[in-house]
């Protein structure tokens, strides 16, 4: 083994027993001391696979055929027992409550040190550390269970970082953080890079705050490794092929690139949102670029109202409030995104939306009924919900299986649920998965598999809690786009719960935002990014990097736009006399 490389892969093929797919296909490489890799790919491209076999999961407790060689800091991952394995590779899983067993954050972080057998003096002290770096002093004695998503998943990170492993994978580590807090957990990162020779291993969709910290970029499709290099040079010279795959890439080097493509100049490859944004005011100030104004976009919703909170209080229990006088009407036809930081009340004000839950005080009418007055199955015959964590939700042996129980359930007919089973099917995109198990799916497949449970009944009103999490740009784009097609076609109406700020700004046709179980703000992407910044800000939340660039730069000529569609659909110059230079209209 070179003395370079902590981790090296060598001929590593796998698939999952029962079927001849390899999840994994021939993959060759490696990885240094202390490098910080960026893993990335489409939704079930072998991504979190190729993890489980780096810390030894498989073929030591997950079933299949592995062929060829993992070393990793001088043993073989096929031969080392997993316990030995423990203190070389941690791993931080895409679902929080897939790894956390005890009571109290404090005695979660110090477990694994434990379980290593180390002093007391040693686990206070690793405890401690790891409490600090991941600023969870304050919530140290808490409930794990009670915990928001994005709390479970700082809980996580820190009970692998007080181990002090060689290597660290994270598996959609900021999936569940909202959008303060996923920058807090990469700065969290760039520090302990610094403080300790750890290499870390970031599998990731949203690479907005991760793309300037990275040294090096691995792509995965279809269990094979697609590209390999430094970020500059894939996102640039693969950019095309990037897009198409369905790679997230940040709005910024999708207007650096556009930029390119137009014929302006640029002395390197920026990579950062401070390098492209130094660039474009450059062009701007300098008059090399003009741009003519352009109006926000119009979104739709009628005047009739499908929901009505009035003054809803809700807490879980005596002493606890988590809602505060909710006042809020959801109107037929609209799309409406609720954000918030973690812990804010976002998925328990929607809960109470669906009649899950009752309002201590106030009402909530949903289709004329008010869900105090009616059981849950009443309520929800035309609503679909799907869940923050998809695996709450499924519970049959295949994926057709799964998406016909509903129809099965209301005593559909057999030609009406094949109908409708390969419609929904079919618009997620598991047409080749439908005979496989639903917990063989990826993270993201999972998610897709829970919309076509919902969709499948054609529900009239649709609420999504965090739809995007794991998913690639491709199965995003087709979701959200479907959305729309049933806003548009059936007159549905979409609520939906996000961290995901871009998505808001392109697809909600308004935005309420939480704090503390709230309402703060409430108004169009295009009004609340604009001008509420700061608050945004302090409640845990930033605008698109599209919309910060235009906030930033509207003085010197850069369009009021929110999203990176509405800037490209209508990028104008203005006419300019400049010898050889042509107005692109």
């Amino acid at each position: 083994m070179n003395a370079n490389h902590i981790i090296e892969v060598r001929g590593v093929s796998f698939s999952y027993p029962g079927t001849e797919k390899k999840a994994l296909n021939e993959l060759n490489l490696e990885i240094g001391k202390g490098e910080f890799v960026l893993l990335s790919g489409t939704s079930g491209s072998g991504k979190t696979t190729f993890a489980k076999c780096l810390n030894g999961i498989i073929p030591h407790l997950a079933e299949g055929n592995l062929a060829g060689d993992i070393v990793i800091n001088g043993k073989d991952t096929q031969r080392v027992p997993m316990h030995d394995l423990a203190s070389e590779i941690g791993m931080v899983f895409q679902n929080p409550e897939d790894q956390i067993f005890s009571i109290r954050v404090e005695d979660e972080i110090a477990f694994g040190v434990e379980c290593q057998g180390y002093k007391q003096e040693v686990i206070r002290e690793r405890v401690h550390y790891a409490l600090q770096k991941l600023r969870l002093e304050d919530i140290k004695k808490q409930i794990t269970f009670s915990l928001s998503g994005g709390q479970k998943q700082k809980v996580s990170i820190a009970s692998n970082l007080a181990m002090l492993p060689s290597i660290l994978i994270l598996d959609d580590p900021t999936t569940d953080l909202d959008p303060v807090s996923k920058q807090e957990v990469m700065d969290i990162l760039m520090e302990l890079k610094k403080e300790i020779d750890t290499t870390f291993i970031i599998i990731e969709h949203d690479l907005n705050d991760l793309i300037e910290a990275i040294d090096r970029v691995i792509i995965m499709h279809e269990g094979s490794i697609l590209y390999n290099g430094k970020p500059r040079d894939i996102f640039y010279h693969h950019f095309d092929e990037l897009d198409t795959l369905g790679i997230r890439i940040p709005d910024h080097i999708r207007l650096a690139k556009y930029l390119f493509d137009k014929g302006y100049k640029c002395d390197s490859l920026p990579i950062s949102k401070k390098e492209v944004f130094e660039w474009v005011k450059n062009l701007l100030v300098s008059k090399k670029l003009s741009l003519l104004k352009l109006e926000a976009e119009k979104r739709g919703g009628h005047d009739d109202a499908v929901a009505k909170l009035n003054g809803v209080n809700f807490s879980y229990q005596k002493g606890k409030q988590i809602l505060y006088d909710i006042n809020l009407e959801v109107q037929k036809g609209e799309f409406l995104a609720i954000v918030g930081h973690n812990g804010c009340g976002k998925s328990t004000l929607m809960k109470n939306l669906i009649g899950l839950l009752k309002p201590n005080h106030g009402s909530v009418i949903i289709n004329n009924k008010n869900t105090k007055d009616y059981k849950v199955q009443d309520i929800i015959l035309d609503i679909g919900y799907v869940f923050q964590n998809p695996d709450n939700q499924l519970f049959c042996n295949s994926v057709e299986e799964e998406v016909e129980f509903g129809l099965k359930n209301r005593g559909y007919c057999k030609e009406v649920i094949e109908e409708q089973v390969e419609l929904a099917i079919n618009t997620v995109g598991l047409q080749k998965k439908r005979k496989e198990h639903p917990f063989s799916l990826s993270r993201g497949e999972r998610q897709r598999l829970a919309v076509a449970t919902m969709l499948v009944s054609n529900p009239k009103i649709i609420l999504l809690d965090e739809p995007t999490t794991g998913q690639d740009e491709q199965s995003l784009k087709a979701l959200l786009t479907l959305m729309k097609k049933l806003i548009e076609e059936k007159d549905a109406t979409i609520v939906m719960i996000t961290h995901d700020m871009e998505v808001v700004a392109q697809y909600a046709s308004r935005v309420v935002v939480m704090d503390g179980g709230k309402i703060v703000l409430n108004g169009s992407p295009n009004e609340v990014f604009f001008n509420n910044y700061q608050i945004l800000h302090s409640l845990k939340l930033k605008p698109p990097i599209i919309s910060q660039f235009s906030a930033a730069l509207l003085e010197n000529g850069f369009p009021r736009v929110t999203n990176w569609k509405m800037f490209s659909r209508n990028f104008i110059e203005n006419k300019t006399e400049k010898a050889g230079k042509k107005s692109i209209i």
